[in-house]
């Protein structure tokens, strides 16, 4: 098993825009990873790069980098912050990063909930 597992599943945002949650899980005992562990680490199958990319789950700062790289093709990315929700559960809000679409702006705040997380889900 891999220190670093990704798991992919679409959704969509509050305000209708079809994405792709991306879940981080460290699967370490201690929950801890090392820069090695990002050697052959690859984004889920599938990723579908004309909808949007929902970064979510407990990590570096320097992974969260990493995957807003790889995921640069997408048609925006964005990172997840609970504090940023409407108070329901498991609802927050997703920062806009990056992005080639006119759909969104860097810096714009979409609503999301993270959704329920399937072992080895990539819908």
């Amino acid at each position: 098993m891999t220190a670093i597992q990704l798991t992919r599943q679409g959704q969509t945002t509050a305000a209708g825009l079809p994405y792709q949650h991306v879940h981080i899980h460290i699967a370490t005992a201690d929950g801890l990873i090392e820069p090695a562990d990002l050697k052959g680490l690859a984004l889920p199958p599938g990723m579908v790069w004309s909808q949007g990319v929902v970064l979510e789950g407990k990590a570096p700062i320097w992974l969260y980098s990493y995957l807003v790289h790889e995921c640069h093709a997408a048609v925006w990315v964005a990172c997840f912050d609970p504090r940023l929700g409407d108070g329901t559960e498991n609802s927050g809000g997703a920062v806009v990063v990056a992005t080639h679409s006119r759909q969104v702006a860097v810096g714009q705040v979409l609503g999301v909930t993270i959704p329920a997380i399937e072992s080895g889900a990539t819908a």
